[in-house]
């Protein structure tokens, strides 16, 4: 019987998660389908209850709604406890909708793995944005031993409430980052600039250092 996977968001329709997980379904043989689900916020009961009935066997969590679904799941495990942030959703043995997050070890794995635990400490990195997923980057780099973290937010208000989550963040205001970059070795752009028809995102590439690793 045909499992069916999928990822929620919107906007969503640019997401390649589609494209990665049915490469591997079929590479293995196996019976699965992965796609795209765009929804709206008055929708997400009905994605517990898919989940529930086992229409959905998982689904993949993205933008604006990392937080908002966990009013909404049974209970949060690991990551997603510490960040406040969900993007995976599964059944258990219990037929409980468990929240999990893979991102702090996907950008762990994926881009941090190259910084040495010993080097980390020495390394200043900067997050732009503080939506969903930016929990989970903080955390990624507080796990992978870069201590000197700063962020900016378009609205500064909304940083705040990460800056009670980890307490040793720097808070800068988001007209103050374009004259800092040429400071960081990490940068990790978190914002939603650039989808949707947004406004762009730009960060003026000359005033870096020479060796930024840029996310």
């Amino acid at each position: 019987m045909t499992k069916y996977f999928g990822i929620i968001g919107n906007p969503v329709k640019h997401s390649l998660s589609p494209l990665l997980h049915n490469y591997w379904f079929q590479k293995y043989n196996l019976d699965a389908d992965y796609s795209i689900i765009e929804i709206d916020k008055m929708n997400l009961p009905n994605i517990i209850k898919r989940i529930k009935d086992k229409s959905l066997s998982g689904v993949n969590v993205t933008l604006p709604y990392k937080q908002k679904i966990i009013n909404y799941t049974d209970k949060i495990i690991n990551d997603a406890e510490a960040t406040g942030s969900v993007n995976t959703l599964l059944l258990d043995a219990n037929t409980k909708v468990i929240g999990e997050n893979t991102d702090v070890f996907g950008l762990q794995a994926a881009y941090l793995k190259e910084i040495l635990n010993n080097e980390g400490s020495d390394k200043n990195a900067l997050v732009l944005g503080a939506g969903g997923v930016s929990s989970s980057i903080i955390l990624a780099l507080i796990k992978s031993n870069i201590k000197n973290i700063s962020l900016a937010n378009r609205t500064y208000e909304k940083s705040l409430f990460l800056k009670k989550k980890f307490p040793s963040i720097n808070i800068l205001k988001w007209e103050e980052y374009i004259n800092k970059t040429k400071n960081y070795d990490i940068i990790i752009n978190g914002t939603s600039l650039g989808l949707n028809n947004e406004k762009n995102f730009d960060i003026f590439f000359k005033d870096v250092k020479e060796n930024l690793v840029y996310i």
